[in-house]
This record gives structure tokens, C-alpha cells and sequence, in this order.
């Protein structure tokens, strides 16, 4: 049984979230960047491990829940490629702290948490994301006022719908 549940909306405006057992929140970041200039700058495995290694003991276990995401036909090769990156960063992280990586789609996360909410352009279902995490979590609410944190918010309804996911396996 997992201990500790980490949700990552990859990407360089993404966010990380950790989720203990019960639910609690335990732990956020925005995605740790470096280089020059946030268009420029990537994700830095070394800054996201010193991140997710603060929340946990060494003898927990850990699943890293990674939102299944994919490049558009729309986007450039180089934003394309950027992207990868970012994403590749987020299963090396799974892999060096020794936890189990799995992915959890958009239409998973948010058909469990996000029923009964607007969910038509992409700015909607942010919204309502950030709507139901602060209801969720009350000490994200500060953060989600800010629409460039919204990433933390999606990260928070990927670890938990990992944790759901996990926990009804365990009850059948």
C-alpha cells in the first residue's frame, strides 16, 4: 500500500502535489525551473527531488501519478520536443526516489472530481479544478487565487485520483 502519493501536472507551468494516506496534503510545489527566463528555462530533476524527498521517510512507499498528456499537432517541433523533456523529467523522478510511475489521464481525473462543474474550453475546466481543489484543500486556496498556479490544482486531482484508484483495488 502506498504512502505517500505524488501528482505532477508536467510541463514547466505544471505543479507537484504530495497526498499522505488519508488524503492530507503534505506537501506542493510549482514545477522547480531553471535557466534563463521561464520560456527558455527547463524542469530540474535535481530541485524536484530534493522537493518530493522533504514530505517522505525513507521507508515509505511512493507513487508518482503523472497526468497522460501528449503534444498537439498544432505545437512547434521545438515546443514539442521541450515538452518531452519536461515530461521524461517526471518518470526520472519517479525512478530515482524508487517509486511506482503511473499515468492518469485527463478524462480520469476529471470525470472523478470535476462532475457537476463547467468543463467546456480549456480555461473552464482550469477553473473548476482550482474551484474544487481549494474546497478540497483549503491551504491551496491562496495559491489558486493566482491563475499561473493552477498547475498545483490539477497535480492535487491527479494524486488524489491515484490514491482513489489505488484504495478501491485494495477494498474488492
Amino acid at each position: 500500500m502506498t504512502d505517500l502519493w505524488i501528482g505532477i501536472d508536467p510541463g514547466k507551468t505544471g505543479g507537484l502535489v504530495a497526498l499522505d494516506q488519508g488524503g492530507r496534503l503534505v506537501g506542493r510545489s510549482l514545477m522547480p525551473v531553471v535557466g534563463k527566463g521561464t520560456r527558455r528555462g527547463r524542469p530540474s530533476l535535481r530541485l524536484l527531488l530534493d522537493w518530493a524527498n522533504a514530505p517522505r521517510q525513507p521507508d515509505q512507499a511512493v507513487t508518482v501519478a503523472i497526468e497522460r498528456v501528449s503534444s498537439a499537432p498544432s505545437d512547434g517541433v521545438v515546443s514539442a520536443f521541450s515538452f518531452g523533456r519536461s515530461l521524461q523529467v517526471c518518470f526520472d523522478l519517479a525512478d530515482a526516489i524508487g517509486a511506482a510511475a503511473v499515468e492518469i489521464s485527463p478524462k480520469d481525473w476529471q470525470r472523478t472530481f470535476l462532475r457537476g462543474h463547467r468543463k467546456g474550453s480549456r480555461e473552464q475546466i482550469k477553473a473548476s479544478a482550482a474551484l474544487v481543489a481549494g474546497e478540497r484543500w483549503p491551504e491551496l486556496t491562496a495559491d489558486l487565487q493566482v491563475k499561473a498556479r493552477w498547475g498545483l490544482a490539477d497535480a492535487a486531482l491527479i494524486a488524489a485520483t491515484a490514491r482513489l484508484i489505488e484504495v478501491s483495488r485494495l477494498d474488492i
